[in-house]
Parts: C-alpha cells; structure tokens; sequence
C-alpha cells in the first residue's frame, strides 16, 4: 500500500513522507492527524487540550457539552514546504478554516524559519485556535479586526514548562511593528474595516505587532481592563467605529502609553499544571485503507474548485478501488465524486460505506448531498424523492442532533425541491447557526432567510458577525453593505443584494463541506 500512497502524493502534489506511520491523537476539543511518533502526536494534542484549558481558566469560562463532530481536525504536515504546496500559497505558515461540517487546521511539523524572531508551526496553531476559540465561544458578539487579531497572537505565545503555562509572552516575530506607531497609529488601527489591514503589505506586522501589545495592555491592566469591556459591549450596537473607538480614550495619548509599556518589563501570568486538568488522550495508527487514502483526504479538506475536483477524483478511484470494503476510504471517495459533480459516483460510494459502517455521519450525509444533486441536475419536482433525499439528513440528525451540518443539508435540500418551506427547518437552520457561528457561510444562508421573511432585524446578528470578520474578504463586502442597507430600512437596497446573498454556495476552496 505504501507505493500506491506514494504514486497518489505525487499526483496530488503532495510531498510523500518518509516511512512514519500516519497517527490520530483523539481528545476532547481535538482531532490531530500526523505521520510521526505516537507520543510525540499525544504530547502534541496534549498541549493543545492545556491550551484550550488555560484559556478557560482565565477567563472563568465553563466547557459545556458539544457534538464530537465539531472537536477541530488539525493536519500537521512535516514541513512548510509540504503545506504551502497543499494549500498553494507560497505565503501561509498554516491555516484555519471555519466549517460547520467540522473545523479545520493545517499547520507545519517545522518551517524553514530559524532563530528567536520564527513564528513556531505552534505559535501558528495556537494563532489559528485561539480564532476558532472566540468564534465558538462568543459567536454572537462582532469583534474590532484589531481585537481579533491581538486576542489570537496574546494566546499564540503561551509558553509550555513542565510544571506550568506562561500567559503573555511577546511576540518576538512581532518584533518589527510593537514600538511602531507612525506607519499605525491608533487611531487608524482602531477604526480599520475588517480587509484593510491586508491592503497594504507593509503595515501587517506593524497591525499584527500594536494589535498584540494593545491587547495585552488591556487584559493584563487592572484599571485598562473594564475599560476595554465596555468597548467590547459597545461595539456589538454597530455604528461607527471611531465613536467605540473614542471610549479607549485619546488616541495619541493611547499611542504614547503603549510605547513606554512595549519598553517595560511586560507581566506574564502562570497557571500551574495541576490547575488545569484534561481529559486523556487517545492516539492509534491509522489503518492501511486510511493511510493510503490520506493524499486525498487531505486535498479534499483542504478544499477543491472546478479546476482541481477532477483531477482528486481520479486519485481516489484509483485508491479506492483497492479497498471497497473500507468505509473511511469509501467515505473519502464519496468526497471526492461530489466535489467533482459525480453525483451517481458518490451515492454509490457513500451507500458502499454504509453497508459496512450504518452510522457514519459523513456517508450519511453524502448520500443525500449526492442524491440532492441528482435531482436538482434532473430538474426534479416529485415530492416523494425529495422526501427521500431529506430522509438522510434526517437520520443524520437522528445520530446526533447537536451536528449542524444535516440542518443545514436539510434546510438546502428543502429549498432546492421549490416544496413550502417548513418552520421547522427554518428553525433547524438557526439552530445549526447557534452550534456553528463561526461559519461564515452560514451565517449569510441565515441573515438570507430572515431577509426573505423581511423580518430584518433577526438577520442583523449574523450580518454583523459575516461583516465584521477580518477575514471575511468579499463575503463581509457583502454582509457589510446589506448591514447598512437593513439598518438605515433601506428596503431596495436589500432586496436587489438579496439575490446573490441568497445564492446556494458552490462547493468550492471555500464551501461549507
């Protein structure tokens, strides 16, 4: 098997490993994926599990119940090079990606870098989960672009002791931008629309560097950090961003005061190992079938378009053909046969993972996705087969009804059949959005359902989480003009935007898979 998972990798453009075994680590807020030591793969999601419990832990927070479908799937490459060539960006160090199928992470082993001023591939992850962290925890609040970034890299130093979390480090590899306040200063930064800190290159260590150090100001100051909390509360009303802004005070004195703290010595907090209690961490050798057919997995959940989907499909029939009782390889490749429009290909996959497996989520789910397709390709109308696509969603939902990706599949599906629309599934997709707020995707299908039923005001939450998202590009272009639109009642507006916000989302580098 391993000279077919080799052929695959180069066929894909995925770097081939050596001879490491690929391991799942299995824990509670996590799922990691990696070809290297078995303890070295538990020690790794060991101390993202602390992590995510120091996080807690400061800030008092509970850790309720949540569906295991939404724990986040890290794939650790071996090196940069592996996983810029898997994500075609010759700029990324890693990457997080907020889906209501289940978040993803794709993070390096190592990267080329070297010397105090790196960013480590674990100060990349813990960047990337301390985002997926204030989305699934405070979904329903918006955020300033610089909080979101500050809040992110103040939790991306932490520094693990044996006996004991640091909490505040600086980011060295933020070196650069921390004591800069001419090509940034506050009172840009402050009011910068979500794409701006991108447009120019120059200025994103200086946002990434003052966003830190602002941030740590705030939390770690006594007197600083009400005052941060009623910005924060402020900022969730809308409006404009310099008056919020104007709440942190003088922004020139502001600048000034970050500069003399920047020259101090900065306060860390600890927080001992025995205070942070996890639950245990599972890890196993994945099978033969799934190791063969991981350079598809990877490049499926990586995420595919027009142009890519058919050249992944074949690369999964070929390993797929090896293994037609392996429902983790079958499920794969009912992935793959969807995202490349083979609708036929896929139902049969996913009904091939089903005989062995009856509970699999994804084959469940792919089934009626493959079939939805069918029908909608057919230009279907008999209520009885959509009933029969639904029903899929349905015992989907059955197996866990915390997973919001069946209500959504199921809302589509319903809205793709031209049937009435059920209350019932309009409240499953508030429901998935409630589960699953970190999903921008979703949040615009919700705000466009509310907009139909003009009742506006419901659609203004999520427009505002979609608008306000930093990395929202033309998505929260979008969600930003019909947020203005909806708030000054402006009605034509709204209605001529609705149409492409409306629009089902193609599944594509940036669908809701």
């Amino acid at each position: 098997m391993r000279g077919i998972w080799a052929a695959a990798a180069l066929a894909l453009g995925i770097a081939t490993p050596a001879a490491a075994t690929w391991q799942q680590a299995s824990s509670r807020h996590f799922v990691v994926y990696s070809d290297d030591e078995p303890d070295k793969v538990t020690e790794f999601a060991t101390r993202l599990e602390r992590f995510d419990k120091a996080m807690r832990v400061m800030r008092g927070m509970a850790d309720p119940a949540f569906s295991p479908t939404q724990r986040v799937n890290v794939f650790v490459l071996k090196d940069i090079t592996a996983l810029q060539k898997l994500l075609g960006e010759r700029n990324m160090a890693g990457v997080y990606m907020p889906r209501l199928s289940g978040p993803v992470a794709f993070v390096p082993r190592r990267t080329n870098d070297t010397g105090t001023l790196a960013m480590t591939p674990q100060a990349v992850l813990l960047h990337e989960y301390a985002h997926h962290f204030m989305f699934s925890s405070w979904g329903d609040r918006p955020f300033p672009a610089w909080f979101v970034e500050g809040f992110a890299e103040f939790n991306a130093t932490m520094v693990f002791q044996p006996d004991r979390l640091l909490i505040g480090a600086p980011p060295l590899y933020r070196a650069y931008g921390l004591i800069d306040d001419q090509m940034l200063p506050m009172r840009d930064l402050l009011t910068m629309s979500p794409g701006e800190k991108r447009a120019d290159p120059n200025r994103i260590q200086v946002f990434y560097g003052r966003s830190w150090l602002l941030t740590h100001y705030m939390l770690l100051n006594p007197e600083r950090r009400a005052q941060l909390a009623a910005y924060l509360k402020a900022f969730e009303s809308g409006g404009d961003p310099k008056s919020k802004a104007a709440l942190l005070g003088d922004p020139r004195k502001l600048d000034s005061a970050l500069n003399g703290y920047a020259r101090k010595a900065l306060p860390m907090l600890g927080l001992k190992i025995e205070a942070l209690p996890i639950d245990p961490v599972t890890t196993r050798a994945l099978t033969p079938g799934e190791e063969a057919i991981m350079p598809v997995v990877l490049r499926s959940t990586r995420g595919v378009n027009g142009k890519t989907a058919p050249t992944v499909a074949v690369a999964a029939r070929k390993i797929a053909a090896d293994w037609p009782n392996d429902p983790a390889v079958q499920v794969a490749l009912a992935e793959a046969e969807y995202d490349a429009g083979a609708y036929a290909a896929a139902d049969a996959a996913a009904s091939r993972a089903l005989a062995v497996d009856p509970k699999s989520r994804k084959a469940l789910i792919y089934r009626g996705m493959a079939q939805a397709g069918l029908a909608e390709k057919e230009h279907v109308t008999d209520p009885a087969r959509w009933k029969a696509v639904r029903q899929w969603f349905i015992t989907a939902n059955h197996l866990d009804a915390e997973d919001p990706w069946p209500l959504v599949a199921h809302y589509q599906a319903l809205r793709s059949s031209g049937g009435p629309m059920s209350p019932n599934a309009e409240k499953g997709l508030d429901y998935a959005f409630s589960l699953a707020p970190f999903d921008t995707g979703l949040a615009m299908q919700v705000a466009a359902m509310h907009i139909r039923k003009k009742d506006y005001s419901a659609a203004i939450p999520a427009l505002r989480l979609v608008a306000y998202d930093p990395h929202g590009g033309a998505l929260a272009t979008m969600a930003g003009a019909v947020l203005t639109a909806v708030e000054s009642s402006n009605t034509a507006v709204i209605d001529t935007i609705a149409v492409s916000l409306d629009a089902k989302p193609e599944d594509g580098d940036d669908a809701q898979k």
